[in-house]
């Protein structure tokens, strides 16, 4: 009889050694997963820190463009502006031939601003796209962040559960 408890006690001592066998491979396995999950984790952040901060410096060189075209647009309305009050006090005999040549150069003048303003309004464009695309961006950080919260707190459960 003793000897039967015996070999069943050695038994029950190799079934709670290969136990823990397994669950020391489990948890490796798992720590593995979990500093897999972490390095992705990290790796997208920084390409999506460089992302954004592409993003920032395509701005603020857009907005840059903007203020230059603005500055251009006013000063070629100064210049209309000054212009036509110039073709206002010309003296009666040389009206004639100062009103054609205002006439052409308020033409070239309004075809400058033309082009100006069609450029203002790409940049303006580019602007909203590039506006748009920070904030998709941030929305997919949010998201990313929010599922990777979930799974870790997962994870934790599933630790929690096995160590009960």
């Amino acid at each position: 009889m003793d000897e039967e408890n015996q070999e069943l006690l050695l038994k029950i001592q190799e079934k709670e050694n290969e136990i823990q066998r397994l669950e020391s491979e489990t948890t490796q396995t798992q720590d593995l997963t979990e500093d897999e999950e972490q390095e992705k984790k990290n790796i997208t952040t920084v390409e999506m820190d460089t992302a954004f901060q592409d993003l920032e410096e395509e701005i603020a060189r857009l907005e840059k463009k903007n203020g230059t075209l603005v500055h251009g647009i006013r000063e070629t309305q100064k210049k209309l502006t000054r212009k036509s009050q110039q073709a206002a006090k010309c003296v009666p005999g040389h009206l004639k031939g100062a009103l054609e040549e205002s006439k052409v150069r308020l033409q070239e003048l309004e075809a400058s601003c033309a082009d100006q303003e069609k450029e203002l309004a790409k940049v303006m464009q580019d602007y909203a796209f590039v506006a748009q695309l920070c904030e998709d961006q941030a929305s997919c950080i949010k998201m990313y962040q929010e599922t990777l919260r979930r799974i870790e707190e997962e994870v934790e459960t599933r630790l929690l559960e096995r160590e009960v």
